[in-house]
């Protein structure tokens, strides 16, 4: 009876084990792989771009990201923004409202082996009085896509910090052509407003008689 006993204890000991090792492996987030050192970087890591204008145009800043491929076999690299999230961002900053204000160009490149690519950025922020004096921070993702047979994506993430001007910009030249463009409209139709009263009245003024031209 001890013996039959001790054995449904060690039965329930080694099924107590194996759901517990089972429920471990499932639960256990799996482990990034890490970027091999010095094969694929990007520089800067991060940067701040300061006194940007929020200009309602699109404009390209001066810093480049460079994405160094120096492995023995070209790469395909994609660059994408991403909105970074609340709890991540540098103290004093806020994720940037939408990340479609920061565009980098080209968007996928192929790197030739040893070699790197230049990625530049163009910011297009709306021209709102309340984007002035702001600071946001947003994320430039740079992922080196998988060769077949390689199980992972390495990705490396670019942060920028930016910080709006204090007052709006003056009006660029597309905002200064709508404008000269809408003004000439509104004076062309004054005028010819303005001509056509101008005939009726000196028509109404000699009864029988109409206004005609001599050939």
């Amino acid at each position: 009876m001890f013996e039959r006993k001790w054995h449904v204890g060690i039965s329930v000991l080694i099924s107590l084990l194996t759901i517990s090792f089972i429920a471990a492996v499932l639960i256990t987030p799996p482990v990034s792989p890490q970027v091999p050192e010095n094969v694929f970087t990007v520089s800067p890591g991060a940067f701040t771009a300061s006194q940007v204008p929020p200009m309602g145009e699109p404009y390209t800043i001066p810093q480049n990201i460079v994405v160094w491929n120096r492995d023995n076999i070209e790469r395909v690299v994609s660059i994408t923004s991403e909105i970074p999230p609340e709890n991540s961002v540098t103290p004093g900053y806020e994720p940037i409202p939408n990340e479609n204000w920061v565009t980098p160009f080209p968007s996928s490149v192929l790197i030739q082996e040893n070699s790197f690519a230049v990625i530049q950025l163009s910011f297009n922020i709306p021209r709102w009085e309340n984007l002035t004096g702001r600071k946001w921070e947003v994320w430039i993702p740079v992922e080196r896509q998988a060769l077949p047979g390689e199980p992972v994506v390495y990705r490396l993430a670019v942060r920028i910090k930016i910080e709006t001007t204090e007052e709006l910009p003056a009006a660029g030249i597309g905002v200064n052509l709508i404008l000269l463009a809408v003004g000439l409209v509104i004076a062309v139709v004054v005028i010819c407003t303005g001509v056509w009263f101008w005939s009726r009245r000196r028509g109404r003024g000699k009864p029988g008689k109409g206004v005609f031209f001599r050939r």
